[in-house]
């Protein structure tokens, strides 16, 4: 019986991509590899809307540590563990994977390289960080038994900025979770009262980096005509000191129109999906953008910007932007909300197009990339 260890420290105590990820493959993984053993490697506050504390499978094995991830440490107690559980293989989902030191082969995820690619954005990070994350990269991509892309946008990059040094690469896309869906009028009413919304509104759903341009948003939503009969919601935490879309909020008095949402339950971002009238990612760069099949699993129309991964993953489900024009922005918004026969083939196009993705096609493609390294390795089954 082939055995695995997955990572999972990266579901963190709050909502993320990766955590996403990790929550929406495992229960595939451990369903079409029943003929596998799998060791989970957790933290010990796993985000309770995932439910990683009640998992359970025959051929599922949890592992609880406070080892924290992306640290040099983790480059020895990982491989360590791996080899004591006597694994064949080690999934680490991050673009950090414990390769130095390598008894067992190890396959990482790697979603984005905003770091590297729009340093730009993340001018807090100082000159050690940049490099360390910069040697972490090119040592993954080198030395990593097998790599996952989750777009061909991070494929480019990677090649891009690593050459022909890298180890065998495979993109394998993200889906939205089944239990992204339409939900009842009584879901959506629920969360109108509970966060005061009297109005109609657009969402955005992402955590407030400058990179995912809610200045931008926020700038084409005040330029608008929807300014005047739709609220905007944006739902995702607050990061570190960038404070723009605040503010720019409060110069122009739009506190009563916008609403910051950090703290939403899962139940709740599918009715927040399902109850609004249009959904936007307009980011500057995106490794995939999930929020955008979610958006279209609930049935809601989607505007997204026309470049990195975004461009790729809303395809022809949805409207396409110049996310640094805002005039553009503007229109779209606007043309959307008020034509309803394209905002009811908008609906229709990316309800369709969001079913190629399913998590089931992942986890297929995720357990061939195994298979090939375990023979690559002569650990075949």
């Amino acid at each position: 019986m082939p055995s695995l260890l997955f990572d999972a420290r990266l579901i963190l105590s709050k909502p993320t991509g990766i955590g996403q990820y990790i929550a929406s493959l495992l229960p595939e993984l451990w369903q079409q590899a029943s003929d596998w053993r799998i060791h989970l490697l957790r933290g010990l506050h796993p985000w309770p809307g995932y439910g990683v504390t009640e998992w359970q499978a025959p051929n599922l094995i949890q592992h609880i540590t406070n080892e924290r991830h992306m640290t040099l440490r983790q480059h020895w107690t990982i491989p360590r563990l791996a080899k004591q559980l006597g694994v064949d293989l080690v999934h680490y989902p991050h673009f950090d994977a414990p390769v130095l030191y390598q008894p067992v082969p190890v396959i990482t995820t790697l979603y984005d390289a905003k770091y590297l690619v729009r340093p730009d954005f993340f001018t807090n990070l100082s000159q050690l960080k940049r490099v360390y994350m910069r040697f972490c990269f090119a040592q993954t991509l080198r030395r990593a038994a097998g790599v996952i892309a989750i777009s061909q946008a991070t494929a480019q990059d990677m090649r891009r900025l690593f050459g022909e040094l890298m180890s065998p690469l495979q993109v394998i896309y993200l889906a939205a979770d089944s239990q992204f869906q339409p939900v009842a009028a009584e879901a959506m009413v629920a969360f109108r009262e509970r966060h005061g919304l009297q109005r109609p509104f657009i969402l955005t759903v992402g955590e407030r980096r400058s990179h995912k341009n809610h200045l931008g948003l926020l700038q084409a939503y005040a330029q608008s005509q929807s300014r005047y009969t739709h609220d905007l919601v944006i739902i995702g935490q607050p990061y570190q000191d960038y404070t723009a879309p605040e503010d720019f909020v409060q110069a122009n008095k739009l506190e009563t129109q916008v609403h910051f949402l950090s703290n939403v339950a899962f139940s709740e971002l599918i009715a927040a999906y399902t109850a609004a009238d249009l959904f936007m990612l307009i980011s500057f760069y995106e490794g995939f953008g999930l929020p955008i099949l979610e958006a279209m699993a609930c049935g809601t129309p989607v505007i997204a910007s026309n470049t990195t991964a975004t461009r790729e993953i809303t395809g022809d489900g949805g409207l396409q932007v110049n996310p640094t024009d805002t005039n553009e922005i503007a229109t779209a918004i606007d043309t959307l909300l008020t034509n309803p026969q394209l905002r009811a083939e908008q609906i229709k196009r990316g309800f369709a197009w969001q079913k190629q993705f399913t998590w089931k096609r992942t986890a297929e493609h995720t357990l061939a990339v195994y298979e090939k390294v375990l023979q690559a390795y002569g650990r075949s089954k």
